[in-house]
């Protein structure tokens, strides 16, 4: 990848007429994915190495289309200017900018944005046995109030695999959560514009089994110093728990994520209110988790065939874009 970019951002104004251009030709790494796939933790993982300057939000969705059903701070149409405000971190050494904004794989018009924005791009996606991942949706959108408290995981599945709903254009995001398992539909696009050599796909399983192993082949993929990591402790981020209050717990991350669009500017006061939180989570978690049953996050033999099914064209076609066996098949 490109050499080094150091710039002062407290000194460069936007009216400058050389920010955009600037802005526009750092050398980035895109993390996209399918969600509940561990994209939090690779950008943790990411954002912990001295090379790396990391958005000071997570997911910036800067290049998401107009239309996209996710609340962000602003949108390219904004300006690239504003890109620049989710970076103001930047350290002396630094040779990579990293967003991580999973959606990106979903949103239709994202791919031929970023190649008219961005001059130096790369991109990791994270992929997940979709079966599984669908179970984990599930669990997640309930954990998070926004599915019917009495709608049960066939019922979830069953909804989304009838023919009637395949078009989940006009969908809430966690109807979309099967259809989304289609994963070389999305990823296609990006193969289109970008080529092959500047896309890398891992998997969940993969990740989770030998963390070591994958950033290894990540850090010879961007260019910098694996040396970091082999001293690294490797932590599981953003985990699904169940609750007792799913809307006390939807209330609690609402306003997580109205602080950090409040705050994103301001890297001491978040500091300070990560460490607060680092605190005050622990045991908020504590007070609301539960054990879930056996049969409560069950998905039925007969569901899961079905789904299973459903996915086995697409998974082909996968192996056929990426051109190798998917781990997760590899595992039956």
């Amino acid at each position: 990848m490109g050499s080094s970019i150091m710039l002062d951002t407290q000194k460069l104004q936007t009216n400058d007429k050389n920010y955009n251009i600037e802005w526009s030709r750092r050398p980035y790494l895109i993390i996209g994915g399918t969600t509940k796939a561990a994209t939090t933790s690779l950008y943790a993982y990411l954002k912990a190495h001295p090379q790396v300057c990391a958005s000071s939000i997570k997911e910036t969705r800067f290049f998401l289309d107009q239309d996209y059903p996710l609340r962000s701070k602003y949108r390219l149409e904004d300006g690239i200017e504003k890109y620049g405000e989710f970076f103001i971190q930047t350290r002396q050494i630094t040779r990579l900018w990293v967003d991580a904004t999973p959606d990106y794989l979903y949103s239709k018009g994202t791919p031929r944005k970023i190649k008219d924005t961005l001059t130096d791009v790369r991109f990791i996606f994270i992929l997940r046995e979709p079966v599984s991942r669908v179970v984990s949706w599930y669990r997640f959108a309930k954990q998070n109030n926004m599915l019917p408290k009495d709608m049960s995981l066939d019922e979830y599945i069953l909804r989304q695999i009838d023919p009637k709903s395949v078009n989940s254009a006009g969908l809430d995001q966690p109807m979309r959560a099967v259809e989304q398992g289609r994963y070389a539909k999305y990823l296609r696009p990006y193969f289109d514009a970008f080529g092959k050599g500047r896309i890398h796909v891992i998997f969940l399983e993969e990740l989770a089994e030998n963390p070591l192993r994958i950033m290894q082949e990540l850090c010879n993929f961007v260019d910098i110093d694996f040396e970091f990591y082999k001293s690294y402790k490797f932590e599981v981020h953003n985990r699904t728990e169940d609750l007792k209050s799913s809307t006390l717990h939807s209330y609690y991350k609402k306003t997580i994520s109205f602080m950090r669009f409040k705050i994103y500017r301001q890297p001491f006061v978040k500091w300070i209110l990560q460490k607060i939180r680092s605190v005050v989570e622990p045991l908020y978690l504590c007070l609301n988790r539960r054990a879930s049953s056996s049969s409560e996050n069950a998905i039925s033999s007969q569901v899961k065939d079905a789904l299973i099914s459903y996915y086995r064209q697409p998974n082909r076609e996968l192996e056929e874009l990426l051109g190798r066996s998917l781990s997760w098949e590899e595992r039956k």
